[in-house]
């Protein structure tokens, strides 16, 4: 059926979007709409306005229709001049009309009957509240990325001011991601930068970063987004940079930290020698003005970071303060040309580079257990929009992306080794060290992987305008192809892996010293270029005045994502578990509904609600593991000998006299969706003051989780089922995930020197992912608990104010309690080969929740540890205080320096991170590291 549905539904697409003609992929920009009337309230048709943006000199134009509507899309962020002229009445002129991100301004116009060569001039801004959206949305402006205290100026990390957003569990090496609504992973969700997609398809986080100057501003959805958008099940991110100018403007800037200006941190025992220096630039301006603008960003950070290890005193020679040496370089270059009010052309290039050479190192990870990753990326775009007529408007989009992760063994360099995947000479062998797990300390790293992902993405999309009388319709629809090839190499663990279950160190004639599981893997490659392929059709009706329904379907396909030619793979025996027959899935209809109504009829509160589908990207690797294990071959050895796992036998040897370990991924996989459901209201106070409370419900279907598909037949049967295999591991989308919340919003816009933004949340999300196998398949229903994002309660308030002599402060503060953490066994309960066992009566992430201490102090007390209480359990929740203080010296006209004092974590509030889990330390229920101490930062930036 769903073969049948695939080529059927993509030639109607096509077919769809060439009928309606060129389309759109504006969704980053703006739209200005309203109605033009006389000052009796009848509708004036055939009236002129213009918007022109003023700093640009951009112009776009419409005529108002027989019911005195008017529509003026693809308007970019920025600030506006509305005038609008009608025969035989006096022309009118709005200014200070500021749109942002993605905005859909209302602005009624009631012209006054003309005097002689009267123009009527008001100041005037657009609404705070938008009455025609269902989303739960939240905007962050230029001004809040430019004056709040950015740690590491890191823009994307002001995402954590809007509700439902946080950056826990994510990847450690991607210092800038987030998880975004509904309780989801850091891979379920949106990146979209200048109208292209940011979201690198390997594992879902954001592809690039971008210089902090050069973010214009940005937009977070954290539920219910329109049709345009797709490929994530929880929430959006959509960015736009800056262009220039009619003037010429210009910046630079340094950043500075150093170890007499930050406090120690709690685990260590002296200050480092640390230092960062941040320093770059922009210049903007006009090459040709009101037509060509080009504007140019450069940033780059060198800094002397250092970890520190702690194992309770347990291994004193591992522990220390450590120096990781890393930098990073950005760039921006963009330019910007309107060849007249129906063409505009943009092209943008950016580019970053960077290299950290000690991640995961850290806590009970020692030195010896750190990585490299250094990552080159660029990201060449090309953008025209075509103003086909009042109500018709095109967008084509295209873009090249690369990256490629480089990950290499601590200590190989600046840049760490970089090689062709699928290389593996002898010096990636000599880079590695063997790898040994306790309960307090791990040692050894033998990471070294190679990835470069190549995009071709082509978006073309198209709006059209209907007005009546009984109705308007924004009809918008588009097509969005995207093919990428993915090559990659697997190489970790190839001198293998001993776990102890015991700090103790190893005791020939002591067998509780003993290692009771040796892992080993050999390296592998494969390369899979995949296709994305999306169209997708959205009506935003408004049947009556004040109430707009928000309309749409989306489709999203994906091929290639599932290993759909599988039976081409030649596997060394019969492999009974898979087939290509039915794989794929290509019935992946996306339903979006929404609507918002204004009660009070006059733009100044919407009550808003929704419901939708949203599929998510399947990341690229989720489909490597069953092409990669071939060549892989895995060793699992349980209770091995030590030191010698194979006892003067080879690794080969070993393997050709056992079953082969296998990764194998589900024929009937389909994409992971979610549902997402809204009910909300937003209530303008003053004209520049707004509060909004949304309570959201969001419903992950078909997660990906892993089982062991050649299990023991029972807890008291250990032979598999299948004797040609060992574990078959199977990659399966059986899981879900709940999230429920209640999000209550302040904001308020700057006007008498203020502005702030804050928000509440209270948000409880529990589901059963997971990317490794479950510790014991006969307890699956163990695997049920806390999402590991679970966070109960949020309050999060950022400000600037702008005091007299040129002083302006800045601040954010973050409360945030508790997360979860997994309580283990720290040892192979029930011998499958499996870490992270869970003693009886212990279920996932039950640490900092419902504790079941009667059940951990059970099987302490069996293995002869000190029972535990609440008490003894630290569960610690997250308090901050960021700070800026600006100082500016103005010269002539625009040029001025300022003087810039910033504090992080402003009171030296310690925040640890989640305690250790392992029931067999001695560090059990301990936190073994800590967020940064306070850290103070001079800066001094000259612009002109």
């Amino acid at each position: 059926m769903r073969n049948q549905i695939q080529g059927g539904w993509i030639v109607a697409a096509v077919v769809l979007a060439v009928a309606l003609g060129p389309i759109r992929a504006q969704g980053e920009l703006a739209t200005l709409r309203g109605k033009v009337t006389d000052e009796t309230g009848a509708v004036i048709s055939g009236a002129v306005v213009t918007a022109t943006n003023v700093e640009t000199g951009f112009r776009r134009t419409a005529r108002t229709s027989d019911s005195g509507d008017y529509w003026l899309p693809a308007l970019p962020p920025g600030t506006y001049e509305l005038t609008v002229e009608a025969s035989g009445f006096a022309r009118q002129v709005r200014r200070g009309i500021v749109l942002a991100i993605r905005q859909e301004a209302t602005i009624d116009i009631a012209l006054k009957v003309a005097g002689i060569e009267e123009t009527v001039v008001v100041t005037a801004e657009a609404p705070i509240v938008e009455t025609s959206k269902s989303e739960v949305t939240t905007g962050v402006s230029e001004q809040m990325i430019r004056d709040l205290p950015v740690n590491t100026r890191r823009w994307l990390d002001l995402g954590l001011l809007t509700p439902g957003v946080s950056q826990d569990n994510i990847r450690g090496f991607y210092y800038n991601n987030l998880n975004i609504g509904g309780g989801s992973r850091w891979w379920a969700n949106g990146f979209v930068v200048d109208g292209v997609t940011n979201t690198w398809a390997e594992m879902g986080e954001p592809r690039q970063n971008f210089p902090q100057d050069a973010i214009r501003e940005f937009k977070v959805n954290t539920m219910q987004f329109k049709a345009e958008y797709g490929l994530a099940s929880g929430g959006l991110l959509t960015a736009i940079t800056k262009s220039g100018t009619n003037e010429l403007h210009g910046s630079a800037f340094l950043f500075f930290r150093d170890k007499v200006l930050n406090a120690r941190n709690f685990f260590e025992k002296t200050r480092p020698n640390y230092r960062r220096y941040q320093y770059g630039g922009s210049l903007g301006g006009p090459i040709v003005k009101d037509k060509t603008h080009f504007f140019g960003s450069i940033e780059r950070t060198d800094e002397n970071r250092f970890f520190t290890v702690f194992t309770g005193g347990l291994y004193p020679q591992e522990e220390g303060t450590f120096l990781s040496d890393q930098w990073r370089t950005m760039f921006v270059v963009r330019v910007d040309h309107q060849f007249n009010e129906s063409h505009k052309l943009f092209a943008r290039y950016a580019q970053e580079d960077e290299y950290r050479p000690f991640l995961t190192a850290g806590g009970i990870n020692a030195r010896s257990a750190g990585f490299g990753f250094a990552v080159p990326r660029r990201a060449p775009v090309i953008g025209w929009t075509w103003t086909i007529s009042p109500r018709a408007l095109n967008d084509f989009r295209f873009q090249y992306a690369f990256a490629k992760y480089i990950v290499s063994p601590a200590d190989t360099g600046k840049r760490g080794h970089s090689f062709d995947p699928g290389d593996f000479p002898q010096k990636r062998f000599d880079d590695c060290a063997q790898i040994i797990v306790r309960p307090s300390l791990v040692t050894g790293n033998c990471n070294s992987q190679m990835g470069p992902e190549k995009r071709w993405q082509f978006v073309n999309n198209f709006s059209y305008h209907i007005p009546n009388r009984y109705g308007k319709h924004e009809i918008k629809t588009g097509v969005d192809y995207n093919w990428i090839d993915f090559a990659a190499d697997i190489f970790i663990n190839v001198k293998g892996t001993y776990s102890f279950a015991t700090d103790k160190p190893y005791n020939p004639a002591d067998p509780t010293t003993y290692p009771y599981l040796f892992t080993m893997q050999f390296p592998a490659y494969t390369r899979k270029p995949v296709t994305h392929f999306s169209a997708y059709v959205q009506d935003d009706w408004s049947p009556i005045p004040y109430l707009t329904f928000n309309l749409g379907l989306r489709y999203d396909v994906q091929l290639g994502s599932f290993n759909e030619d599988i039976d081409k793979i030649r596997f060394p025996i019969p492999v009974p578990y898979v087939t290509s027959k039915g794989r794929g899935d290509h019935n992946n209809f996306g339903p979006r509904f929404g609507f918002a109504w204004d009660p009070t009829r006059k733009g100044k509160a919407v009550i808003r609600g929704g419901y939708g589908i949203y599929y998510e990207n399947v990341r690229t690797l989720t489909n490597f593991a069953e092409r990669w294990w071939p060549q892989q071959k895995l060793i699992i050895i349980s209770n091995p000998a030590y030191p010698d796992p194979f006892q003067g036998r080879s690794p080969e040897e070993f393997i050709s006299k056992a079953p082969p370990n296998i990764t194998v991924l589900a024929n009937e996989s389909v994409n992971p969706y979610s549902e997402q459901y809204n009910l909300g209201l937003s209530l303008q106070l003053t004209p520049n003051l707004a509060v909004t409370v949304d309570g959201v419900y969001h419903l992950g279907l078909k997660q990906w989780r892993a089982i062991d598909a050649n299990y023991f037949p029972s807890p008291t049967v250990r032979v598999r089922p299948n004797p040609n295999f060992g574990r078959v591991t199977r990659r399966e989308t059986a899981a879900k995930s709940h999230y429920k919340a209640l999000y209550v919003k302040v904001e308020k816009r700057f006007s008498r020197s203020f502005t702030f933004l804050s928000h509440y949340t209270l948000a409880k999300g529990e589901d059963n992912l997971h990317d490794g196998l479950p510790p014991d398949q006969f307890r699956l229903s163990d695997e049920w608990g806390p999402s590991p994002t679970d966070r109960r309660h949020a309050f999060v308030f950022s400000g600037l104010w702008q005091l007299p002599y040129g002083f302006t402060l800045g601040a954010i503060v973050q409360l945030r309690s508790s997360l979860p953490f997994e309580i283990t066994a720290g040892t192979d309960l029930n011998g499958d080969g499996v870490a992270g066992d869970r003693p009886v009566g212990i279920t996932r992430n039950m640490g900092c929740r419902a504790m079941n201490l009667q059940a951990l102090n059970a099987y302490r007390q069996a293995n002869r540890l000190a029972p535990v209480s609440e008490a003894d359990i630290l569960c610690p929740g997250y308090a901050n205080v960021d700070f800026r203080l600006t100082k500016a010296f103005p010269f002539k006209e625009a040029t001025r320096l300022e003087v810039i004092f910033q504090s992080f974590n402003l009171f030296n509030r310690v925040n640890f991170n989640p305690p250790a889990g392992n029931l067999r330390s001695g560090l059990f229920g301990r936190p073994t590291t800590a967020l940064d101490a306070r850290q103070l930062e001079l800066a001094l930036r000259f612009s002109f």
